[in-house]
């Protein structure tokens, strides 16, 4: 390959060479930091519009969408709902809750399923608020989760789910 190259172009053509290179690794670092500083602002709140909920811990915030228990307070029956499959704030939300993919979470509500065990969160087809906050009202029980930001003042906020935690 470098054959015909003169032995004084050599060393410049893999200095070159190196410099491209990590001028691509940079870039390549560079634009990890700046997917990690987007979703560094990510937060979650598992919310409902029945004031009588009282809040949740971590590990009962878990119970629930893990399918282990389905109430609260130890008699108040709740019911779960799911953003859509396809929605990046229902990856993010499992990814941080319960440090599982979607896919992963759907192979397990399967495995519930065909046991008889449990059944997955009603699924609605989009993640706009105002369809979150429309089935919360059909539901009085019911238990949403949404990105902080766009959730509303006059909802009962049951936990708050960081980033990284």
């Amino acid at each position: 390959m470098f054959k015909g190259l003169n032995v004084r172009v050599r060393p410049i053509y893999f200095q070159l060479l190196i410099a491209l290179l990590l001028c691509c690794i940079s870039l390549s670092l560079q634009a990890v930091e700046v997917i990690d500083d987007e979703n560094d602002d990510v937060e979650f709140a598992i919310f409902s519009l029945n004031d009588d909920l009282p809040p949740l811990s971590k590990s009962k915030a878990r119970m629930l969408y893990r399918g282990k228990s389905k109430k609260i307070s130890g008699s108040l029956k709740i019911v779960l709902v799911d953003l859509p499959e396809t929605s990046i704030h229902r990856e993010e939300f499992y990814k941080m809750l319960l440090g599982k993919s979607v896919s992963q979470m759907n192979g397990y509500w399967a495995g519930l399923a065909f046991s008889g065990r449990g059944s997955p969160p009603d699924e609605l087809d989009s993640d706009d608020i105002k369809q979150i906050l429309k089935w919360l009202n059909d539901n009085p029980n019911g238990i949403a989760y949404a990105p902080i930001e766009s959730v509303p003042e006059e909802v009962n906020i049951l936990i708050t789910v960081p980033q990284g935690e």
